[in-house]
């Protein structure tokens, strides 16, 4: 398959090739820890947000690749012979069919990110995972308070699949 997109299209390849080929962790250390290297303010939960987004996006630069690819060309080409703008062929014919094809993965995403979101804790970010480890080290009861973690965890995650699979209902319905 040919290559498109230049230098902008290698560099977000790069970008993707970068944060997906990278553990999360790594990531958030790097981010924590070169921008003091370099004499650049950056709070911890800045550095988290930073390296949880960056993490997230080229994941789902991916997804939607793939969403994208996954729509036969003669739907953008019929659109074009009815006389729509690319812009118009995007929004009215490709992007409603893609949203139906990656919903699940971006759930999954969402989901995947929320659990990653527990390795904050290790820059000095207060999530669920460090009110535990504070928890435990207050009452010295660590069994309860990672059970309570697990279950807020679960909890939330359950959350988010039930809202992915009731989207997925609501636009297969249409």
């Amino acid at each position: 398959m040919r290559q498109r997109g230049g230098v902008p299209g290698r560099l977000a390849r790069a970008y993707i090739s970068l944060f997906r080929g990278t553990p999360l962790l790594v990531q958030l250390l790097v981010l924590f820890y070169v921008p003091g290297a370099l004499r650049i303010s950056l709070t911890p939960l800045s550095a988290a947000l930073l390296g949880l987004t960056l993490n997230t996006a080229a994941f789902q630069a991916e997804i939607y690749r793939a969403g994208f690819e996954a729509v036969p060309r003669g739907q953008a080409e019929a659109a074009r012979a009815l006389g729509l703008h690319a812009w118009q062929r995007t929004r009215l014919v490709l992007l409603p069919q893609v949203v139906r094809l990656v919903l699940p993965n971006l759930t999954n995403e969402a989901v995947d990110i929320l659990k990653n979101s527990a390795l904050v804790s290790v820059i000095a970010v207060t999530d669920l995972l460090r009110v535990g480890q504070q928890v435990t080290a207050v009452t010295y009861r660590p069994l309860e308070a990672y059970l309570v973690v697990a279950a807020l965890y679960w909890m939330l995650t359950s959350a988010l699949s039930l809202t992915g699979h009731a989207a997925e209902r609501r636009l297969a319905a249409r």
